[in-house]
């Protein structure tokens, strides 16, 4: 966040959060080099966390066909096309090459905010994580999104940008620069693994 230092990134109060690596989102897009290496990076990042015994937290959105958006309201708050990640799919889940292990948490959302009705804040109180490094997407809808919510509860976000992704190079540059300008922190995931492989 301009004009403020670094956060303590360390072992203690850092906890790794993907956000959405979804089937539906981004399965189709696994057959494009950026998206493989982007895959890639935040693989190498869980497994630091894993080897450094980090809290890794897997968000998922889940629309649930017996939990829909009151009828008079439904054309006002939801897109047109195929519903995406319904309940009981295999688009609902989260990619085979980033699966949760058993140790991790997955957080399942109802609506797009990865703190509404849900056990994230509760997670986070019990694990003392107040520093969230983020991957996943995308970047200009849920994990803007996020970072917002997490300001709002008073956590640190620091969105690693070569581990996110937007459906355009111009959303998410733009979602970027409003997360290290006004709500977090914007790093590379080799600056963030190394503060981490080196903290105590």
């Amino acid at each position: 966040m301009k004009g403020a230092p670094l956060p303590p990134i360390g072992l203690s109060n850092t906890a790794i959060v993907l956000h959405d690596m979804q089937n539906d989102f981004i399965r189709a897009s696994l057959s494009k080099p950026e998206m493989v290496e982007t895959v890639k990076r935040t693989r190498a990042l869980v497994d630091l966390g894993h080897s450094l015994r980090l809290s890794v937290i897997y968000t998922r959105v889940e629309n649930d066909p017996a939990m829909p958006y009151p009828p008079e309201r439904a054309p006002f708050l939801q897109r047109s096309g195929p519903r995406l990640c319904v309940k009981g799919t295999p688009g609902a889940e989260i990619i085979d090459e980033l699966k949760p292990q058993p140790n991790d948490f997955v957080i399942t959302k109802l609506r797009s905010s990865a703190f509404h009705d849900n056990k994230m804040e509760a997670l986070l109180r019990i694990k003392g994580a107040w520093i969230l490094i983020v991957a996943g997407g995308s970047t200009n809808w849920g994990v803007e999104w996020l970072a917002r919510d997490a300001k709002a509860r008073d956590l640190v976000t620091v969105v690693l940008r070569d581990c996110t992704y937007s459906a355009t190079p111009e959303a998410q540059a733009a979602s970027l620069a409003n997360i290290d300008d006004f709500l977090g922190y914007v790093m590379n995931s080799d600056e963030v693994m190394q503060i981490l492989s080196k903290a105590k």
